[in-house]
């Protein structure tokens, strides 16, 4: 079932990818108590668009498609980020670090214990890691050959595994986080009446 992907993953990448991913979670709440504003400018104003967005009663399908569309757009970036070799590693750590920031500064502490027991990152952080090892995959070739077209060659044979299981997950992953949405916007609207 899994072989297709079992054969073109590169454990390695995959490991070091979800090393750099949790560094960036680890990280991310120094971040803000420290006050290191450069790192700050764009999770706060992620904070802020999704604060203005969810803020307002939206329907289920127009909240999926914007879950589902970013998230995707986020770690495909980060694939493509492998053909210009150093971003990969940087990709995966400022995701990280990213999604601590946003979470700490929305929940304190309890956000980022969120993060780890949410069953929705259950799904989208593999698929961030699995992202990102293609990322660091083409980089690789990039870097081992000197050649712009093998990585092509390379992204070519990842980007229907991408489309698999990906997208797959990062489907079901929004599919869930927007039903968790829907019900906690129900529940606070049952609690006002």
């Amino acid at each position: 079932m899994f072989s297709d992907l079992i054969s073109h993953l590169d454990y390695t990448y995959f490991f070091v990818s979800a090393v750099l991913f949790l560094l960036g979670i680890y990280f991310g709440p120094n971040v803000v108590e420290k006050n290191y504003n450069w790192l700050l400018v764009y999770p706060r104003w992620a904070l802020r668009t999704m604060e203005k967005y969810f803020g307002q009663k939206r329907s289920f399908l127009l909240t999926f498609l914007v879950i589902f569309i970013l998230n995707n757009f986020s770690i495909f970036v980060s694939v493509i980020s492998g053909f210009l070799i150093i971003l990969p590693p940087i990709a995966a750590f400022l995701t990280g670090l990213n999604v601590s920031i946003v979470s700490y500064e929305m929940l304190g502490w309890k956000g980022i214990w969120h993060i780890l027991v949410n069953p929705v990152a259950w799904l989208e952080f593999p698929a961030a890691w699995i992202g990102f090892s293609f990322g660091f995959s083409i980089a690789g070739v990039q870097l081992t050959n000197l050649n712009f077209h093998l990585a092509f060659d390379k992204f070519e044979v990842l980007l229907p595994l991408y489309a698999k299981y990906v997208v797959s997950l990062l489907l079901v992953a929004a599919i869930l986080e927007t039903t968790l949405i829907m019900f906690a916007e129900n529940f606070r609207n049952n609690e006002d009446e």
